[in-house]
């Protein structure tokens, strides 16, 4: 077994001149680095914008074509298996049913002013967690067929249960396709 490399002897700065050498030493490595960075981001910049046209182009084909694959399952329920999919020739779609979450019902609403809300009626603060009142959103999930639609809506929630198409290319290193979301290139720039 080979012994590990053994960690370099750090000389003894002796003097004041070998303190500033050693000084104008750091300062030129960090400009150093400095630069190297940029050019580093520049090079990345130039590829980005390079491939920015014809990657926003593809991703327009992208969302229709699939958006246009989703209402046709939507329209053809029949044609999907019991887990709401289809395989087709070369990837299989269907829709995901995201777990539900409790959310604003609209941006008027705030955690803040549905606390206060609640925390008005009897019935209300058994859907708070205390000491510091927060809206307690599993509850409320929980006893979420007590609800109305409109009593949600007056104490400024309401519950998300909207799934999710997707189209998954069969085969190894496959990028599962949804619409509406942004791809992380598109993200990075």
């Amino acid at each position: 077994m080979e012994n590990p490399p053994a960690a370099p002897v750090v000389p003894t700065i002796q003097n004041r001149r070998q303190l500033e050498a050693a000084v104008e030493n750091i300062l030129q490595l960090q400009l150093r680095r400095t630069e190297l960075f940029a050019a580093h981001d520049r090079e990345i910049a130039a590829v980005r914008e390079k491939y920015r046209p014809l990657l926003d182009e593809v991703e327009r084909y992208l969302l229709l074509e699939t958006a246009w694959v989703e209402t046709w399952a939507r329209n053809n329920p029949a044609a999907l298996d019991h887990r709401r999919s289809l395989a087709c020739a070369g990837a299989t779609i269907g829709f995901r049913a995201p777990a539900l979450r409790v959310e604003w019902a609209s941006r008027r609403w705030t955690w803040t002013a549905i606390v206060l809300k609640l925390g008005e009626t009897a019935w209300g603060r058994r859907y708070l967690r205390v000491p510091a009142p927060e809206v307690n959103k599993d509850a409320i999930l929980a006893d979420r067929a007590k609800f109305t639609p409109d009593e949600l809506r007056q104490l400024g929630l309401k519950i998300v249960d909207q799934d999710r198409f997707y189209v998954t290319p069969h085969g190894a290193g496959a990028e599962e396709s949804a619409p509406h979301e942004r791809p992380d290139w598109q993200e990075a720039a």
